[in-house]
């Protein structure tokens, strides 16, 4: 019995000293039995939420797309100026910063990089004045990627941060509707990719 006890407990510490990846907050039974996904729903946020899981963002919910480089979370100063634009019209509604990834890496990595895309968004947002209640992240790593994109220029269009009004009441599809508003812009790459790391809540 006893050998027993010691053995779970180290079991458990095993388990338990792991380099943890997942985003905080992480569910795998968000959006009734969806395994991927990450997804916090206040009252007010539900149907637009269950369209940008879905693939079905109305294009004139979208106010913005934020592109970002390989393997990387920080909006830079071209994309920032698309946050300046639509400052003022985030401050008068309610948003859902919807997160992404390409198809490379882990599926549990790529949720932790498109909720670290999205958070940082939505703080540059704040920032600006906009109401973080009225804010709210959904990541969806790479579920909606191009699986046949080859390469990291290819794959370009999927890194991103979608900022969509939840206040938006016209007509949502039934049909998929590709969430991208334009071919993302072509940056160098390094050459090497960077070592991925530990993603934590904001």
């Amino acid at each position: 019995m006893k050998r027993l006890s010691l053995l779970l407990v180290a079991a458990g510490l095993l388990v338990g000293c792991g380099p943890s990846r997942m985003p905080t907050d992480f569910n795998a039974n968000a959006g009734g039995g969806n395994s991927t996904g990450l997804d916090t729903r206040p009252p007010g946020f539900n149907a637009m939420a269950d369209a940008i899981r879905n693939g079905n963002i109305p294009p004139e919910a979208i106010l913005t797309t934020i592109y970002f480089d390989f393997d990387r979370y920080t909006v830079d100063a071209k994309e920032r100026t698309k946050l300046d634009g639509i400052a003022g019209r985030v401050k008068a509604t309610k948003v859902i910063i919807a997160g992404y990834t390409d198809h490379f890496g882990t599926e549990e990595y790529n949720l932790g990089l498109s909720d670290k895309r999205a958070q940082n968004v939505r703080d540059y947002l704040v920032k600006s004045g906009a109401n973080q209640s009225s804010t709210e992240v959904l990541a969806l790593g790479s579920q909606q990627a191009d699986k046949s994109a080859a390469g990291r220029q290819s794959a370009a269009k999927d890194r991103k941060a979608i900022v969509v009004d939840a206040n938006y009441s016209g007509p949502i599809s039934s049909g998929a509707v590709k969430p991208a508003t334009g071919a993302a812009p072509v940056r160098p790459s390094s050459g090497n990719a960077p070592s991925p790391a530990p993603v934590t809540a904001l």
